[in-house]
């Protein structure tokens, strides 16, 4: 591993970690196969995580801000009808680099269900995205551009919920299916708009 500041080196550890749990489930996330990945020692790993749980966590939250980021980047932009799709599109496991950060989320939900303190951060960097979506849902309704029978946030939750129950179903498909199978829920995007 070549020099980098802390902060870059414990994020390129979480990047091999996430990339061995979309591959090989948590199960074949070991310290010696990331160190191997790696190509490194266990021991420089220690030096930057003092546990295999502290990996996992920082693989969960690598795949989690890079979707984040992604739907982020999509929301600023000046809000429309024609925009809210890509919003929807931007969270949705529609190409390789977005199958594997859910492959990783999904991998490890039940991981930190189990583990209290590891959801507290997800839960506020969730919570974030999704008073950014609302509001950019407040303000299609304020143009007329969006139905207005239910309350922004209603739909934001409404929107997190379905991208999660769409994005674990896509996952069982084949890549060329995926868009295909999705149109559905862009239709359903669409029809919500005036």
């Amino acid at each position: 591993m070549r020099k980098a500041n802390h902060r870059q080196r414990r994020e390129e550890v979480a990047a091999a970690a996430a990339e061995i749990i979309a591959r090989d489930g948590l199960e074949g996330l070991t310290t010696r196969a990331l160190a191997r990945q790696m190509d490194c020692s266990i021991g420089v790993l220690s030096h930057y995580f003092s546990s295999k749980e502290d990996i996992v966590i920082a693989a969960l939250n690598w795949a989690d801000q890079r979707i984040d980021r992604r739907v982020a980047e999509v929301l600023q932009e000046h809000p429309s009808t024609e925009s809210f799709l890509p919003v929807i599109r931007a969270a949705l496991p529609l190409d390789e680099e977005s199958d594997l950060e859910w492959r990783v989320r999904f991998n490890m939900y039940t991981y930190t269900l189990a583990r209290a303190s590891s959801l507290p951060p997800q839960s506020t960097e969730r919570s974030l995205t999704r008073k950014m979506l609302a509001e950019v849902l407040a303000e299609l309704q304020a143009r007329g551009k969006l139905m207005d029978n239910l309350d922004a946030e209603t739909m934001a939750s409404m929107a997190f919920d379905m991208v999660i129950g769409a994005a674990q179903h896509l996952l069982t498909l084949p890549m060329e299916q995926r868009e295909q199978y999705a149109q559905y829920l862009f239709d359903l995007v669409s029809r919500a708009s005036c």
